[in-house]
C-alpha cells in the first residue's frame, strides 16, 4: 500500500472508529434512561452505519490533506533520486541475508545431484541452474532458484507429453517427503521449509532439438489446466536466457529496480518479459551516452508502456512466441495506466519516486 493511501485510510479507519463507538455508547444511554437493555433489535444500525460513512469519508479527506501537507515539505527538503535508487538497489540485494541465500545454494545442489543420479542416462549433462540468481538480478524478497534438466533426443520417456509426466511423477516420488512439489505450466516447484525460511525451486525439462551442447536449444511441454486438454511444445534458447545480460551491469541494475516496482505494485508483468524490455530500452535510449540511474529508469518506464501498447512482442530465445501472450489484456492496461500516472508526478515532482517505491 502507498504511503497516500495509508493516510487515506487510516483518517477512514480512526473516523469511523471513533464515531461508531461514540454512536454506540450514546445509543445504550439513552435507552438506559427509559430503562431498557441495548440489543440487537433496538439498536439503530442504520443511524450508525449513516455516521460512520459521512465521518469516514471526512476522516479520508483530512488523512489525504495530512499526506499533501507532509509530501509537500518533505519536497523541500534536498533529494537526490539517483542517489535514492542507488540505495534501493542496495537494499534488495540477496547477500544482505546471505545465511537464507547459502541455505537455497545448498538445498538447490542437493537438488541437482539427486536428479543427475536418478536421470543420469537420459540427460545431455548435469542440471543447470538457470534464473535471476545466476544472472544476478534477483532481488530480496522474491528470489528463488530455477534448474534446468536437458533430455536426450534418444530417450525411453516417449514423446514430449509422456516426457513432461513421466519427469514430474518421478521427481514427486523423489521430493514429496521433504518438500511440497506443484505441477506448474512449464516447470515442477518444489517448496522447502528451511531453517532461514521458505525456498522455492523449479525445475524445467526439455528435450535437445539439435545438439545441445552446440546450440543449448531445447524443446518444452506446456500443460494445459484440465487434463483433457492436449498440452504444446515450446521452443527455447537457454544460452541466450542464461547469458542475455552478461557483462551488462547497469542493465541488470535498471531491472531490479524495475522487478522491485512491480512487486510493491502488483503489476503482472512476467519476468521474461520485463528483462527483455529493460534491455531494449537501454539500446535505444542508452547507446553511445551515459545517463543517470533516474534517467534511465524513467526512460525504461516509458519505453515499457510504449511497447505494452502494442500487439506483439518477439521473444529472444524463440523469435516465434509472442512475449505479449503471457500477460492478459487487462493487466497490461493496469500496468501501462499506473506507469504512465507515475511518469506524470515525477515530471511534476522527483521526490515522488519514493511513493512509488513505497517509502
Amino acid at each position: 500500500m502507498r504511503k497516500q493511501d495509508k493516510y487515506i485510510f487510516t483518517g477512514v479507519a480512526v473516523a469511523a472508529g471513533i464515531v461508531g463507538l461514540i454512536d454506540y455508547f450514546r445509543q445504550k444511554e439513552k435507552l438506559k434512561r427509559i430503562g431498557q437493555k441495548m440489543t440487537w433489535e433496538n439498536y439503530n444500525g442504520l443511524q450508525a452505519f449513516k455516521k460512520i460513512t459521512v465521518f469516514g469519508v471526512i476522516g479520508g479527506i483530512v488523512g489525504n490533506e495530512v499526506y499533501k501537507w507532509e509530501f509537500g515539505e518533505e519536497s523541500k527538503k534536498e533529494f537526490s533520486s539517483d542517489n535514492f535508487l542507488k540505495n534501493l538497489v542496495r537494499e534488495e540485494n540477496p547477500n544482505l541475508n546471505p545465511m537464507k541465500l547459502q541455505e537455497l545454494k545448498s538445498i538447490t545442489k542437493e537438488v541437482k545431484d539427486k536428479l543427475y543420479n536418478e536421470f543420469s542416462d537420459q540427460l545431455v549433462c548435469y542440471p543447470e541452474t538457470v534464473g535471476s540468481l545466476s544472472k544476478k538480478i534477483a532481488i530480496t524478497n522474491t528470489y528463488d532458484s530455477d534448474i534446468v534438466m536437458p533430455v536426450k533426443k534418444d530417450n525411453h520417456l516417449g514423446n514430449m507429453r509422456n516426457l513432461s509426466n513421466e519427469i514430474h511423477n518421478t521427481i514427486e516420488d523423489l521430493f514429496e517427503d521433504n518438500a511440497e512439489v506443484i505441477k506448474r505450466t512449464r516447470a515442477t516447484r518444489l517448496i522447502f521449509e528451511g531453517n532461514e525460511g521458505t525456498h522455492k525451486i523449479d525445475i524445467v525439462y526439455g528435450r535437445e532439438i539439435g545438439n545441445y551442447k552446440d546450440d543449448k536449444n531445447l524443446n518444452l511441454y506446456i500443460r494445459r489446466p484440465f487434463f483433457w486438454q492436449k498440452g504444446t511444445t515450446f521452443k527455447t534458447n537457454i544460452d541466450i536466457q542464461k547469458n542475455l545480460l552478461r557483462n551488462k551491469p547497469k542493465v541488470r541494475e535498471l531491472i531490479k529496480l524495475l522487478k522491485s516496482y512491480r512487486d510493491k505494485n502488483s503489476l503482472l508483468i512476467e519476468n521474461t518479459l520485463l528483462e527483455q524490455l529493460a534491455l531494449e530500452s537501454f539500446s535505444v535510449y542508452n547507446y553511445g551516452k551515459e545517463f543517470s540511474v533516474t534517467e534511465n529508469f524513467v526512460g525504461c518506464m516509458e519505453y515499457i508502456v510504449e511497447r505494452l501498447s502494442r500487439t506483439r512482442i518477439l521473444d529472444y530465445a524463440n523469435s516465434n512466441n509472442n512475449l505479449l501472450n503471457r500477460i492478459h489484456l487487462t493487466d497490461r492496461q493496469t500496468a501501462i495506466q499506473q506507469i504512465n500516472s507515475d511518469l506524470i508526478k515525477i515530471n511534476s515532482n522527483p521526490c515522488y519516486i519514493k511513493e512509488m517505491f513505497h517509502k
